[in-house]
Order: structure tokens, then C-alpha cells, then sequence
């Protein structure tokens, strides 16, 4: 990850380069327009989940960041099998990114535990022939404190 970036941001530059994302208009950071093929990516918490010392005296937490993927897409009877393949598809994307290790990487010790994981599905319809879908994307990763 570029130092001078933030998680969120590391984030958005990956997805951009998904497949499953491929045909959508722009993908925005903290921010989603209501038009269809667009989509909206939300810092949704985390913390630290456990926190350990060696016997060395050095100091790591193992830490969990959430974000919300939205994606306004078409829908309908022939748009909601489409979308249901598009989220399959990101999320065995993200699982096969992360098992690779070319998924965005944010702790700074234990590289081989660090995972990301996607999992989603229709969060709203809405009026105009759209839906709004939900993916929650999470960072499991361990930083070294001292």
C-alpha cells in the first residue's frame, strides 16, 4: 500500500480493477449518485480484535477494518440474476485476490494471515427500475507495534 494513501482509498484503486466491476461508470469513495452503473465505497468501523507479545517484548494487534461497497445497478427479471452473479463474482475475485496476495495489504507483520473478504446482497429497491446492493468487504491483517 502507498504510504501516502489511506486504507479506504487502497481500496477503491483495487476494486477498479475487478471484473466483476468492470462495466460500472465510476466508483466513488464515501459518496453514491443515485444513477444506475455507479457505485460507492464506505468506511463501515473496525478496531483491534486481539493484541499479543513475543517473547521478545515486541507488540502486535490483530486488527479487522469494514467497508461497504453499494453498487446501484438495474432491476428487475432479467437484471436481479444478472446482479446476483455479479456479486458472486466479485466475491470469489476477493477470495482468490487475497489468497494470491494480490489483494490491498494493510498490516505490517504476518503478511500470510492477513485476509479481505466480500460478501453481499440486495440491500433496497428502488423506483426508478434500480437496486441498490451491499457488499461488505473485511480486512483481517496484523500491524507490529514496537
Amino acid at each position: 500500500m502507498d504510504p501516502n494513501e489511506t486504507m479506504t482509498e487502497a481500496l477503491a484503486a483495487w476494486l477498479r480493477t475487478a471484473p466483476a466491476l468492470a462495466d460500472l461508470r465510476a466508483l466513488w469513495v464515501d459518496d453514491l449518485p443515485a444513477a444506475p452503473g455507479c457505485a460507492g465505497l464506505f468506511p463501515a468501523g473496525g478496531g483491534v480484535t486481539a493484541r499479543r507479545e513475543n517473547l521478545l517484548g515486541q507488540r502486535f494487534a490483530r486488527c479487522r477494518a469494514r467497508w461497504t461497497l453499494r453498487l446501484v445497478l438495474p432491476h428487475g427479471t432479467a437484471g436481479a440474476p444478472a446482479n446476483a452473479r455479479r456479486l458472486e463474482a466479485l466475491a470469489d475475485w476477493t477470495a482468490a485476490q487475497s489468497a494470491a496476495g494480490l489483494a490491498p495489504r494493510f498490516g505490517n507483520a504476518d503478511p500470510a494471515a492477513e485476509t479481505l473478504t466480500a460478501a453481499g446482497g440486495l440491500e433496497k429497491t428502488g423506483d426508478e427500475g434500480t437496486a441498490t446492493y451491499a457488499v461488505t468487504l473485511t480486512a483481517e491483517y496484523t500491524r507490529q507495534l514496537c
